[in-house]
């Protein structure tokens, strides 16, 4: 997982605003136009089709990297209740960035055996993280159901 240093909403929000301002304005085609508009109105409904379970995946990776460093020795600092995804995605990053450079140290030492398991720990989050992305549906109409479903219960 990458270290966000914009919050999500305000990301998606800039996101529709440039294919709204800076796009649409200069597209001639009908078609055209009304894929960008679509586009925009997409990134516009984006946070709200948050999966549910997005928040749990990030904290249980972030577990497991804690354990990694519990494991070689180290004590990673504990997080508190995090209250966003962003602040989950910051503290998984912190932690991502503390077994990358202990993976650097043992690789410095030749430590083959701790940077085969430092390997496997990533290659599992990796994998962790593809699977919630296929449980969870990229196409279009997917993303468009969640979307939809999000700005229903923000209404009710």
């Amino acid at each position: 997982m990458i270290d966000q240093t914009i919050p999500f909403p305000a990301l998606v929000a800039g996101m529709a605003r440039c294919v709204r301002e800076w796009i649409l304005p200069h597209v001639a085609d009908p078609m055209a136009r009304a894929q960008a508009e679509l586009l925009a109105t997409l990134l516009d409904g984006l946070p709200a089709a948050y999966a549910a379970g997005v928040g749990e995946a990030i904290a249980a990776d972030s577990a497991a990297a804690a354990a990694v460093l519990e494991a070689f020795g180290e004590r990673p600092a504990r997080g508190t209740a995090a209250a966003s995804i962003d602040d989950l995605m910051r503290e998984n990053a912190a932690l991502k960035a503390r077994l990358q450079a202990l993976a650097d140290r043992k690789r410095a030492l030749a430590d083959d055996g701790a940077v085969t398991a430092l390997r496997r720990a990533f290659l599992a989050s990796l994998a962790a993280e593809l699977r919630l992305a296929a449980a969870e549906g990229t196409d279009f109409a997917s993303i468009s159901a969640k979307e939809g479903a999000g700005k229903r219960r923000e209404e009710s």
